[in-house]
């Protein structure tokens, strides 16, 4: 038999199965027993409940302007991403590439993919902390959820 080494996903493995345990519970609870597939989208479990079904109204409000905050910041860095993506292409599809010039592009896109996902990672910080314990419970397995699956897997669609 095959042994698994889960090494580099273990702590998230155990961290994922014990919140996943405690929302799953919950939700069957609030759930008065219909389980994890009563919801029609993800959040505890397959397609339990989901943190966005339990905000109050200001916090609506307050992760709206979050997220209007954070497209204000991604929206320019994208642009730009894409915009050297093109300049790439037409520098490398040259009869003689510039391959020090292609480089320095390279250099450039990769600095701001990491400004793009450390704004990404800073705006899910900042949600979190608009959240109720209780709802953060839910948000966080979404989380570990999203980064174990990638964003449209493993999750019900509404």
């Amino acid at each position: 038999m095959k042994t698994l080494n889960i090494k580099p996903y273990g702590l998230l493995l155990i961290l994922a199965t014990l919140i996943g345990g405690l929302g799953l519970a919950t939700t069957a609870v609030a759930d008065h027993g219909h389980g994890m597939h009563q919801g029609m989208h993800g959040g505890a479990g397959m397609c339990g409940t989901s943190w966005k079904d339990t905000l109050t109204d200001e916090q609506r409000t307050a992760l709206a302007k979050l997220k209007l905050d954070y497209m204000k910041v991604k929206a320019p860095i994208k642009a730009k991403i894409k915009s050297i993506k093109v300049d790439l292409a037409m520098m490398v599809t040259t009869d003689k590439p510039d391959m020090n010039a292609i480089n320095k592009k390279i250099d450039e896109l990769t600095k701001l993919k990491s400004d793009k996902m450390k704004e990404k990672y800073k705006y899910i910080a900042a949600k979190r902390k608009v959240l109720t314990a209780e709802q953060q419970v839910l948000f966080d397995m979404r989380v570990i959820q999203k980064a174990m699956h990638g964003k449209d897997k493993g999750h019900c669609k509404r």
